[in-house]
């Protein structure tokens, strides 16, 4: 890309990736700005954890980074925006019997909409992020995305909601780099605390990893504006046993209770509460009556699934899926599975709000394809594009 001195944004979060982000672009000559997006304050009168990517402490972060560097640094809260949009959502899908990646949906709706509306609004012409993906220019002028030259840290996944308008906008400044050449930029330039920060694994706004208990407490604050006065025998929780139900086998045959279909997820193998001489998987979880089914590991696979609202980096691939050779993922941490894809809007209901349903089928069975999750396609290290399996 030629510099002619054009401002962009940064997406700060404190963290060693964003900030060597910044360091790249400022010594490449951009006029350079800091924003960090502030998204957990009080959430039910809790401050996240300080191992979480939304601490006040990584805020503080952004900012010493920020003043080293001598660029100016804003703080945008977006509070509101990431209850409503993500933990909200979340906490529904959870409660649907699903298993979503709220990451894909702050992507979406807060970094890559909001923020990017702050960033021009303050001038500048693009947004950077830490994100470990490429964006090429193709010859015909339009933008493809493609995986992180680091194998290990490619996060191409969780940005298939992009299309060519967002593609030009945007800048990853470190996806031609491995972690190891990351930390040495920081510390070479003067960042010792930085280069040694680790990298933060956890969902921000469940820092401890228990999303049972979250979900639980979201309940309990929504339901009862967090008073703790029912006596239900449930710690205060009186919808407990809305989500309740039994657990059944492939056969339909009832071999145990569950209290709650959010503590549970395709693939789940512990904590089922039922005995079995050998290893129960689930299976499928059935939001309407609350029922959950398991089964052996031989029961796990599946050929296929469906994507409402099918996400095309680029409006060209829709007529090449048959010419491509495609791979999926199915979860942020899957292997890339061998696949075919078509369109099937011909199954779209005419009374339904969608745009592409795309059907996968896999050349081999995979197991554990979650409702919820999100499936991504590749050509090669190209996106291809991506969406929510529907159950």
């Amino acid at each position: 890309m030629k510099n002619v001195k054009k401002t962009v944004a940064v997406a700060m979060s404190g963290g060693v990736d964003s900030s060597v982000s910044a360091i790249i672009l400022k010594n490449k000559g951009f006029n350079v700005i800091g924003l960090s997006m502030r998204l957990i304050g009080d959430l039910n009168n809790k401050e996240p954890a300080e191992k979480s990517c939304c601490s006040v402490s990584d805020l503080i972060d952004a900012k010493r980074v920020c003043v080293k560097l001598g660029i100016p640094h804003f703080v945008i809260n977006l509070e509101d925006e990431f209850k409503e949009n993500v933990i909200a959502q979340f906490t529904k899908e959870y409660l649907e019997g699903k298993t979503p990646n709220p990451c894909i949906l702050c992507n979406k709706i807060l970094k890559f909409d909001i923020l990017l509306k702050r960033a021009a609004q303050l001038g500048a012409d693009y947004l950077a992020t830490g994100h470990y993906a490429r964006i090429t220019k193709k010859l015909n002028g339009g933008f493809g995305l493609i995986k992180a030259k680091d194998p290990l840290k490619d996060q191409s996944y969780v940005l298939y909601n992009l299309n060519q308008k967002l593609l030009s906008r945007l800048i990853f400044p470190v996806g031609n780099l491995h972690k190891s050449e990351i930390r040495k930029i920081a510390l070479e330039n003067g960042f010792n605390e930085i280069s040694k920060k680790k990298d933060s694994v956890e969902i921000c706004f469940i820092p401890d990893g228990n999303y049972h208990k979250f979900i639980l407490d979201q309940l309990k604050y929504s339901c009862n504006n967090g008073s703790d006065n029912n006596n239900d025998g449930n710690n205060g929780y009186e919808t407990y046993n809305r989500y309740s139900g039994c657990i059944r086998n492939m056969s339909g045959e009832i071999i145990g209770k569950h209290n709650g279909i959010f503590q549970y997820t395709v693939g789940q193998r512990k904590r089922l509460g039922i005995s079995s001489v050998n290893p129960l998987y689930v299976i499928k979880i059935d939001s309407a009556t609350k029922d959950i089914f398991v089964g052996a590991m031989n029961e796990c696979f599946g050929s296929e699934l469906y994507i409402n609202d099918f996400n095309f980096i680029d409006d060209l691939y829709k007529n090449m899926l048959s010419e491509l050779n495609l791979t999926a993922k199915i979860r942020y941490s899957s292997l890339n599975y061998e696949c075919s894809a078509e369109i099937i809007n011909h199954e779209i209901p005419k009374t339904a709000n969608i745009t592409d349903r795309v059907k996968i089928t896999f050349k081999e069975p995979v197991k554990f394809i979650t409702p919820g999750q999100s499936a991504v396609l590749y050509s090669g290290m190209k996106v291809i594009g991506g969406g929510v399996i529907e159950a």
